[in-house]
């Protein structure tokens, strides 16, 4: 029986040795014989060979001789094994490590032992590249961290769920409601797939969502939820609901703001305290609390005269003018004064100066003439700028030229930074036809443009100066800036146009014109369409 197998193993490994199987005799026309698998085979195959021909044959000598052999072998492959074991030991000890170091903001660790998670090629290798994200977002490189998220959190594929969450929760930070509608479904896609959907981070960044795509219940759902671990966001929930009519909710959101904001000013640095003290201010006027607000704000101002203090007082001011206004029972020059502690801060804060226009066309009480109201209050001499101011504004509508040059030099006189006002008699004393001094109005526009050198209004007045006085291409530089940010770009088109017709610029001139046109027609379209719309109603 022992012989009969014994002849059959010779048998075979003299087939499997010349042509069979091992060595796929077919190939020995194509290939030598070393370079086939067969090859291989019998050098690997040979201590076993040795050994089974010695234990059937009884020969001690060759059982000696290949014992050793095998046990090379199974002890070379436990070897491996136990390197392989030990390897992905030794990276996952570097991952836990370059982890540990993260927590603990020791960065330039973390990074060189998750290089070492790398460059082993392990079954780490995907959770060290999300780590290397995780750490260039946590020391401010992010577009590299975006790009190595994005990498891991495909576009059109699931990838890795917190790659995913870390890119939706990046994403959020700038998407707003003028993103296009591209980055906003990329935001959207990775919110979806993301890990961790119930996390208060996740809440947060469906928030900054929904309100980019002015969900407005949503955005109140899920902010609320993430102001549990995020406090700072009840001031945000609180805009949210004053757009959704909800001004209970909104006062109450407001309050909390507040209470966490106090806290969060105790102890920090001013450097550190910046942005939460304009929040604080920002909320307390909210709630109305106005005398809490301006102690804040002027603190801001004395620890910090580098922040933007004195524009936030403007405004705070200009609450107060409408919380006088509101209360009723007030004389003009009462309701003048915060209008000139708001200009004070803020000579050319947009709000102050719209109300204060508004005094043109105001009505008083017992039939008195606003003429006779503001001439009473220069009389008195509490708030003359101003009141100088808006009788110039009132003489102009009025078309009273004379008497609106005469207001708003007198105006300037008593308070030389109201740059609007210099604007106005800029285009008074330009275009007067009876005292047009152009020298004057450029000396005036000017030194408006001084004060607010990127107000495209005043631009336009000192291009239509120079037009005037025949400096075609300096007022060029001047309309061409200004044409996009002017309420009426039509007539400043109209102005291009002449000078280019004068400059010999015919392509271009054809061009303005041809805006010139559209614009108007647009405009016309507009006031038709809302004309129509008054009508039906």
């Amino acid at each position: 029986m022992a012989g009969g197998w014994k002849r059959s193993m010779r048998s075979w490994w003299r087939r499997a040795s010349n042509d069979g199987i091992l060595t796929l005799g077919w190939w020995r026309s194509l290939v030598p014989f070393w370079l086939t698998p067969g090859f291989y085979w019998l050098i690997i195959a040979f201590p076993f060979r040795w050994f089974m021909e010695a234990w059937h044959e009884r020969r001690l000598r060759n059982l000696l001789w290949g014992l050793p052999a095998v046990l090379a072998f199974i002890f070379a492959a436990v070897f491996y094994n136990r390197l392989r074991q030990q390897s992905a030991s030794i990276s996952y000890t570097y991952w836990e490590d370059a982890q540990a170091a993260i927590l603990t903001k020791d960065y330039p660790r973390a990074e060189m032992l998750l290089d070492r998670v790398l460059q082993e090629n392990t079954a780490h290798v995907i959770d060290a590249r999300y780590g290397m994200a995780v750490l260039y977002e946590e020391t401010g490189n992010t577009e590299r961290a975006e790009s190595l998220f994005a990498a891991l959190a495909p576009e059109n594929a699931r990838g890795h769920a917190e790659a995913h969450q870390r890119l939706a929760m990046l994403l959020s930070e700038t998407i707003n409601t003028r993103s296009s509608a591209e980055e906003l479904s990329r935001l959207r896609w990775h919110l979806e797939v993301a890990a961790n959907q119930q996390s208060a981070e996740m809440a947060l960044a469906w928030g900054r969502y929904s309100v980019a795509v002015q969900d407005l219940e949503g955005a109140r759902k899920y902010l609320e939820k993430a102001a549990e671990k995020f406090p700072e966001l009840w001031m945000t929930i609180g805009e949210v609901n004053i757009r959704l009519g909800n001004n209970q909710l909104a006062a109450s959101n407001f309050e909390k703001a507040s209470e966490f904001l106090a806290g969060k000013l105790e102890g920090i640095s001013e450097e550190s305290a910046r942005s939460t003290r304009v929040d604080y201010a920002t909320v307390l006027m909210r709630l109305g609390r106005l005398d809490e607000a301006r102690i804040v704000l002027e603190q801001g101002l004395q620890d910090d005269p580098e922040g933007d203090w004195h524009r936030l007082l403007a405004a705070l001011y200009v609450n107060y003018h409408d919380l006088l206004s509101v209360q009723g029972g007030h004389s003009v020059s009462e309701l003048l004064e915060p209008i000139s502690k708001a200009l004070g801060h803020d000579p050319n804060f947009g709000p102050a100066l719209n109300r204060l226009m508004a005094y043109v066309t105001a009505k008083v009480n017992g039939n008195v003439e606003l003429k006779s109201v503001l001439a009473r209050v220069v009389a008195e001499g509490k708030e003359p700028a101003l009141a100088h101011l808006a009788l110039g504004n009132l003489c102009w509508i009025e078309q009273d030229n004379d008497g609106a040059i005469f207001h708003f030099e007198r105006a300037i006189k008593i308070n030389p930074k109201l740059a609007v006002v210099m604007n106005n008699l800029a285009w008074m004393l330009a275009n007067d036809p009876i005292r047009q001094d152009l020298d004057r109005a450029l000396a005036n526009v000017n030194a408006a443009l001084e004060e607010q050198p990127e107000n495209a209004s005043f631009m336009d007045t000192r291009g239509t100066i120079l037009m005037k006085m025949g400096r075609q291409k300096e007022a060029l530089d001047d309309l061409e800036k200004a044409v996009a940010g002017v309420n009426d770009p039509a007539a400043v088109h109209a102005k291009l146009a002449e000078i280019y017709d004068q400059l010999k610029r015919p392509e271009m001139s054809e061009q303005h014109r041809q805006l010139e046109k559209e614009l108007r027609a647009a405009k016309e379209a507009n006031q038709n369409a809302a004309a129509g719309t008054v009508t039906k109603s």
